[in-house]
């Protein structure tokens, strides 16, 4: 299945200095009992423009708060929204820290009354910070857990400096808790810098960070709780200061434990009162990453599992932090990919974004589940999105994933693929080993290349490969091929395929029964046929339609091919899908097999040459060849009746170019559009009636329904099928439209389909009006003719086969006689030699007899001794015998002795006592004197 194009969100606003200004995107939580939970809602902090709230689950613009023009943002906003207890009132808070023109924490906070008449109060603060030149890095809320109505809010600020320093400030800022540079930091601060921060709440830790070490938790807790609030755990993320490449077992993560209770700087606190540290942990080195890109590195936590995730630009990994030494869980590495984001959706899937497209990875299988291509992303206004696509937010419950381009906020919907946990606790059906199989992509080289060497052993398998020697034989094929691909040179590919399929004893390449292995196939048909995306497909449809066409046309390999049944749509279809990946191929529309061999031959003897071959069709895709043939016979049939008008009146003295511009330079003739629609037409035959039926109707309009039914009328009459044994048959308009002949069963049946295709309301909408009739429009009558005609045909039909009937009830008993009769074992071979050799020479001229009866032409053998007016032949050889039972073959001259095996001669006696015996009881015998 194809990920369906994203809907945006919003438009944001263009930083100020377009050059160097940012963006930046976090989160809204809502406050209750000091619990915080995550908001449908985003904040955005756009440098010298503003800070704008946007909800995402009904698209809209909440609420906008004005900045200076020289402002730029150091690190990811964070607000909080509360419902006040007293009066109803929301509350929103939105912290942002500014690095220009100084460093600062500003707080916009905005109340809006319950009963919405008023305009909402917005003020805002500003905390400057004078005891660090490091920009911050982290903003976020620590719930304080005292609640004194709304002289106090619930919660604090921590802010988290580049180089270490941790600051809690209360939530106007307008008091400083404390800020201290903890002593585990100040050994990393000289070699380190403080790249992410993650606050998760003690309640969330217990379930999954502190599941298996409880020591941790209680070191978490420690004495501090005197209000009986929870503390929030701080997670600071390091890496080496100054390098470009930056190895994984140089990242250090550490654990602290932040209380909820502060107490002011007055007071004199050691630093584990105010920062707990509870544990380093470094990440463990991955032996195939060498060195990842520091520009590249995005880290995020998720709570709910302790997973550490990180991204860059060849793929993702995810570290257990809650084992006692961390566990690289899961993996996905594409090295030859460049992701712009890759964001974590579930604890086996991933959504990423590359150069070509965006797309579902299954990281336990290394599979894509959903792709679309870049191009298809657009903005608002229709047009394709420009800029990397950077992934923000995954929503589980509302199944989305909010991502920017440029400056677009986009949405993809994800909800087919992963549905939102339901009460009855079932966990949800994802990294199924089913919807992997068919879409690994373990590495991004061709599924056909043998210079991967980590592949290389499966190839071999897969390829039938058993010996060095014939995997530098395949190697020599696949660089023929590619080279012969490029150059675009039909010969060079057939010489190529001939080399390397063609056995040392034999010259001709294999043919129908000898097995050839459909792996090498399948290469070969990647190369002839390739996928382009449709030029008229709508942008803002779901997904764009990919359309097939046929690159080069080799004629041996392609006849060959053909030969085997291995030139099929399903095998085009499987050869593409394996060349296009990682991407995830579209569904081909219906009749793009037929329309690219159309296309790549208007004489369409690539398409009859496929037809004609053992593979099997669609039903589908035979109805639009039929669609094809059709609109092709039309043409050429309008064509030869204005060329034929036009040379009757004399516009014209050469004909062929007459007929050339009506035809517009196409040089398929009738005859190859006549074979096309009878080899379509016994195709399409051998599907069932109600698949048949339902493809017709889809793919062909009524004239064209029509128009087959006039082609199957024609051969229906010109094979006799509805004219009596004394009329001369119909002379047909050319012999082309018979050829290839088709059966009366085909005809009968093809017509029953068109019939039903067209349906009653079809041919009650045919029946012209009174007023039609009475003015003698063209149209009436040609309908009008039409079913006149079929009901004259269906008359003739049911007269044939009453007098069948007729005449199978005069010859019963002739027919019965001849069931009966059985070839004898004596006249086997011999006998049946002796017979066609006296039936190919007939002998004298009086043995044979010409005769001429309804117009027919038949010829008479008697047998020697008949009379030449054929009495003694027909009394002789023409009566059945009275019991109507077979005479027994006559009797052996000869018989075997069964004691000794000697065969010996019977006597006169002995064979007139067994032809005795051999009579019947009722016989007639004729005497000659």
């Amino acid at each position: 299945m194809d990920l369906q194009t994203p809907s945006v969100l919003a438009q944001l606003p263009r930083p100020l200095h377009a050059s160097t200004g940012k963006t930046r995107i976090g989160d809204v939580f809502s406050l209750a009992d000091a619990k915080k939970r995550k908001r449908y809602e985003v904040a955005v902090a756009i440098d010298g423009e503003a800070v704008n709230i946007y909800n995402v689950q009904t698209p809209k613009l909440v609420t906008s708060y004005a900045v200076p023009p020289q402002s730029t943002f150091s690190c990811r906003p964070c607000s909080v929204r509360r419902k006040l207890s007293k009066d109803s009132t929301v509350k929103r808070q939105t912290y942002a820290a500014v690095n220009k023109p100084e460093h600062q924490i500003k707080c916009f906070v905005e109340e809006i009354s319950s009963t919405g008449s008023n305009a909402p109060a917005i003020s805002s603060s500003t905390a400057t910070v004078a005891d660090s030149s490091s920009p911050t890095t982290f903003v976020g809320i620590v719930p304080s857990g005292t609640d004194d109505g709304e002289s106090t809010d619930p919660f604090d600020i921590l802010a988290v400096h580049q180089d270490g320093l941790v600051r809690r400030m209360s939530s106007d800022l307008k008091s400083e808790r404390w800020s201290l540079k903890h002593s585990e930091v100040a050994k990393l601060c000289s070699t380190h810098r403080i790249h992410s921060c993650f606050l998760v709440e003690f309640d969330d830790a217990k379930k999954a960070l502190f599941k298996r070490r409880q020591d941790l938790a209680a070191l978490a807790l420690g004495d501090l709780t005197t209000s009986g609030a929870e503390p929030s755990i701080l997670l600071l993320v390091s890496h080496p200061a100054g390098n470009d490449e930056i190895e994984l077992k140089d990242v250090s993560v550490q654990m602290f434990s932040v209380p909820a209770d502060a107490q002011p700087q007055s007071i004199a606190l050691d630093e584990s009162q105010r920062l707990r540290h509870l544990q380093t942990i470094h990440i463990p080195d991955l032996s195939e990453l060498k060195g990842i890109s520091s520009s590249s590195m995005h880290w995020n936590f998720h709570s709910g599992s302790a997973g550490l995730n990180l991204s860059f630009e060849n793929g993702f990994l995810n570290v257990d932090l809650s084992q006692y030494s961390p566990t690289l869980t899961s993996q996905f590495v594409l090295d030859d990919e460049r992701f712009s984001s890759i964001m974590r959706i579930s604890p086996q899937s991933v959504i990423g974004a590359s150069q070509s497209l965006v797309a579902v990875y299954d990281t336990q299988y290394q599979s894509v589940q959903r792709s679309i291509a870049v191009g298809d992303i657009v903005s608002g206004a229709g047009s394709t999105a420009e800029g990397p696509t950077v992934f923000i937010s995954y929503f589980a419950k509302l199944g989305i994933a909010v991502a920017t381009k440029g400056n677009t906020l986009i949405a993809f919907d994800l909800s087919s693929l992963h549905h939102a946990p339901s009460s009855s606790l079932k966990r949800s059906r994802d990294g199924l080993l089913i919807d992997a199989i068919g879409r690994g992509i373990g590495s991004s080289a061709s599924q056909w290349d043998m210079g991967s060497k980590k592949h290389r052993f499966e190839n071999m398998a897969s390829l039938g490969l058993t010996s060095p020697e014939q995997m530098k034989k395949w190697k020599k094929l696949t660089q023929a091929v590619e080279d012969a691909t490029k150059s675009k040179n039909p010969t060079l590919f057939d010489q190529a395929v001939s080399a390397y399929f063609r056995s040392d004893a034999s010259t001709s390449l294999p043919e129908r029964g000898q097995y050839v292995n459909p792996e090498a196939t399948l290469f070969l048909l990647s190369k002839i046929f390739a996928v382009q995306e449709s030029t008229l497909t709508d942008k803002v449809s779901a997904s764009s339609s990919s359309q097939l066409r046929v690159v080069m046309w080799p004629p041996i390999t392609c006849d060959w091919l053909i030969r085997l049944g291995h030139l099929s749509l399903d095998n085009v279809e499987i050869a593409l899908r394996r060349a296009c990946k990682p991407r995830i191929l579209q569904s081909l529309p219906t009749g793009s097999f037929v329309q690219a061999l159309v296309d790549s031959d208007p004489s369409l003897t690539h398409v009859n040459q496929v037809l004609e071959g053992p593979a099997l069709i669609s039903s589908d895709e035979l109805a639009y060849a039929l669609r094809i043939f059709l609109d092709q016979a039309r043409s050429r049939s309008g064509a030869l009746e204005e060329t034929a008008r036009a040379v009757t009146n004399g516009d014209v003295s050469t004909p062929t170019q007459e007929l050339s511009r009506h035809l517009g330079g196409e040089t398929a003739s009738l005859k190859d559009v006549l074979k096309g629609l009878n080899t379509s037409l016994q195709k399409i035959h051998s599907q069932p009636l109600p698949t048949l039926v339902q493809s017709l109707r889809s793919s062909l309009s009524r004239t064209d329904l029509i128009s087959m039914v006039h082609h199957l009328r024609l051969s229906l009459a010109f094979g006799g099928y509805t004219s009596r044994f004394t009329e001369n048959p119909p002379t047909p308009i050319t012999i082309d439209q018979i050829t290839p002949t088709l059966s009366l069963n085909t005809i009968i049946d093809l017509i029953t389909a068109s019939v039903d295709a067209v349906g009653p309301s079809g041919w009650i909408s045919a029946l012209p009006a009174v007023n039609d009739l009475e003015n003698g429009s063209e149209f009436a009558s040609r309908e009008t003719e039409l079913i006149a005609d079929m009901k004259s045909e269906v008359s003739a039909a049911l007269a044939g086969v009453e007098e069948a009937t007729y005449l199978k009830g005069i010859l019963h008993e002739y027919l019965r006689f001849a069931d009966q009769v059985a070839t004898s074992a004596t006249t086997s071979a011999d006998a049946l030699a002796k017979i066609e050799t006296e039936t190919a020479t007939p002998g004298p001229s009086h043995l044979v007899r010409y005769e001429k009866l309804n117009g027919a032409d038949l010829m008479v053998f008697t047998r020697p001794g008949e009379g030449e007016d054929g009495y003694d032949g027909d009394a002789g050889g023409k009566l059945l015998p009275l019991s109507l039972k077979p005479g027994s073959a006559d009797v052996e001259h000869t018989k075997l002795k069964k004691s000794t095996g000697e065969t010996k001669n019977r006597t006169s006696r002995e064979i007139g006592y067994l032809r005795r015996k051999a009579v019947g009881k009722y016989s007639f015998e004729r005497l000659l004197v």
